[in-house]
């Protein structure tokens, strides 16, 4: 096993262990256990056992963001019709990203005990952010101002986690694709018959 396939190795059971038994319950014996590698192999590649599993972690972060900003949205469409566009994929793929919501969950916590990998989350959101507003941009036949993507695309980070927080509390509480989306589509025509949208406020107004 090369280096690299060792420290692959060692991801993969991470994630695969905080999954099934969460971040205390990934012990450094069951870690090279699950990866088929020594007992020195974590430290060599990750300095330590949090380090591994704080990478494991932003990995699972970053699958998340990618879940949540897929690029499910109509052409040539304004804020309001993209948002419709993404709400069905959004709802209807609840279930089947919730146990990466989960690790997000508990990535969040744990970054509050660690000032880098906090650190890493925010810069991991902030490009996520960014990604989504290029999608905004791509999609939209409208010159849209910078803050009102930058807007936009928080929205909709936060209404996927949103909805994800209540699935995982009450799943009878959240709305069906259909819903949302006619919600958004109804927004949309009343907009357009009542004319544009204010833009958002700059930011720190």
């Amino acid at each position: 096993m090369t280096a690299d396939d060792t420290r692959v190795a060692l991801l993969e059971a991470a994630k695969k262990l905080l999954l099934e038994r969460g971040y205390a319950g990934a012990s450094v014996r069951e870690l090279t256990a699950a990866s088929a590698t020594n007992l020195g192999a974590v430290n060599y590649h990750f300095g330590s056992r949090e380090e591994l599993l704080n990478q494991a972690i932003l990995e699972f972060f970053l699958e998340w963001g990618e879940r949540v900003g897929e690029p499910v949205l109509a052409e040539d469409a304004g804020p309001l019709e993209q948002l419709a566009a993404r709400a069905r994929p959004m709802i209807d793929g609840i279930s089947e990203a919730q146990p990466l919501f989960v690790m997000f969950l508990e990535g969040l916590l744990q970054a509050r005990r660690s000032p880098e990998l906090l650190s890493q989350l925010a810069a991991h959101y902030r490009e996520q952010r960014r990604r989504t507003g290029e999608l905004i941009r791509a999609s939209s036949d409208a010159e849209l101002p910078a803050r009102t993507v930058e807007v936009i695309a928080s929205y909709m980070l936060a209404v996927a986690d949103g909805f994800q927080l209540q699935a995982l509390l009450d799943p009878e509480s959240v709305p069906s694709g259909d819903e949302l989306a006619a919600l958004y589509e109804g927004l949309a025509a009343a907009a357009r018959a009542g004319g544009s949208p204010p833009a958002a406020p700059k930011h720190g107004s």
